[in-house]
């Protein structure tokens, strides 16, 4: 017989402590210096703490002190997640680090083989920088809009699909000035305009990139339960690119600038804090890739679901007499096709999901298989609204 005692047995999960999943990995490219016998240009550095930037050489003052609230951004946002670093010449402007003909993104975003998921581009220039201003922004953010768009639809079809996050430098500070980037048709892009007041006119790229990484592929960043910018001394007060503090601007310029499509900061009243506004993208709100969170969750559709049914590329496809794909031909490519996109579901990323295969469609003649894959997206709170009243009962 057991000695009589007080057994205790130790709980597992009560942190809610979750395993970075490949969905947040990240990328960062940026301009500045070489390093000597630590940081080399061109050359891509996996980091998955600030210590590690450290030791780079990205200290918190000079050259790298903006990369380096970057990365802390990144860090304290999305802890435990793994960020690539690539740092090009200052020479580079944004649109050619996104240019899909140079190797700068490009190259990295092949090297890493589809690992990165989102990849923020940011200026860090020598001194004496002066932007050519043109419809209230630097010139070279909304050509790298352009390019982006460009790159993210060439990597969806090298089957490594990205978003892209890029700083809006040099914002007007008169909204009606700015740009409007849902004009722009650039689903793959979001353009980030708020901005830590420690660090005024630096648009917070690192944080959006982090909030991104930490979010499930459905969740927006906006999110006010979860997405809390302020913490660990930063966010303590906030601003735009524009160098004006939220403070300073005048009733309804905020709106303004989110009705534009830019990723702003603001705070909700009776709560502490600042906030993302919303994520969107540069595109129509129209659009069915609106939201980094619609934007990221085809995304990631779409490499599972090529992940399943790749095995069956150069397969057979039996027929009946009529032409017709045989029925057990395609109840096996639904499965497979399904089962690839159950984490999805499994996760509660989607609401549905639907894979649908005509039977009738001449794969003997075109050797083509058309398969159709529609996803019920996951709702977001934009908007709550409540009737209050006062009533003599209640029935």
């Amino acid at each position: 017989m057991a000695l009589p005692d007080v057994l205790i047995t130790r709980a597992q999960g009560g942190l809610g402590r979750q395993q970075p999943t490949a969905d947040g990995i990240s990328a960062l490219l940026t301009q500045g210096v070489a390093v000597p016998g630590r940081l080399a240009l061109g050359t891509d550095y996996e980091l998955r703490s600030v210590v590690a930037a450290e030791a780079l050489g990205i200290a918190t003052t000079g050259t790298y002190a903006r990369l380096h609230q970057h990365l802390s951004e990144y860090f304290r946002l999305s802890p435990g997640a793994v960020l690539i670093l690539r740092v090009v010449a200052q020479s580079v402007p944004l649109a050619d680090m996104l240019d899909r003909t140079l190797p700068h993104a490009k190259s990295l975003l092949a090297a890493a083989n589809g690992r990165v998921k989102q990849l923020g581009v940011v200026l860090n220039p020598a001194a004496g920088y002066v932007p050519t201003i043109t419809s209230g922004i630097d010139v070279d953010v909304t050509n790298a809009i352009a390019k982006g768009q460009a790159l993210a639809t060439e990597e969806f079809t090298e089957h490594r699909p990205v978003l892209l996050v890029v700083g809006a430098h040099s914002l007007t500070s008169d909204p009606s000035q700015a740009p409007d980037l849902t004009a722009l048709a650039s689903e793959f892009v979001a353009c980030v305009a708020g901005s830590d007041a420690t660090s005024v006119r630096e648009p917070a790229v690192g944080a959006l990139l982090g909030a991104i990484s930490a979010a499930s592929v459905n969740e927006s960043v906006a999110w006010v339960q979860k997405f809390n910018l302020t913490g660990d001394g930063a966010f303590l007060n906030a601003g735009l690119s524009s160098g004006e503090l939220l403070s300073q601007q005048l009733p309804g310029d905020l709106g303004a600038y989110a009705d534009k499509g830019f990723i702003v900061v603001r705070q909700h009243a009776g709560i502490d804090g600042f906030y993302f506004s919303d994520s969107p993208t540069c595109t129509a709100a129209t659009s069915d890739y609106a939201s980094i969170e619609n934007v990221r969750t085809a995304n990631k559709a779409a490499r599972l679901v090529r992940t399943a049914l790749l095995p069956s590329l150069g397969g057979p496809l039996p027929v009946n007499r009529d032409g017709t794909l045989q029925a057990q031909v395609v109840g096996e490519l639904q499965g497979k096709a399904k089962a690839g996109l159950s984490p999805l579901t499994q996760a509660g990323e989607v609401s549905a999901l639907g894979v649908f295969i005509d039977p009738a469609q001449n794969v003997v003649s075109t050797s083509k298989l058309a398969v159709q894959v529609r996803l019920v997206p996951v709702g977001v709170a934009r908007q709550i609204t409540v009737d209050l009243g006062l009533t003599a009962k209640l029935s």
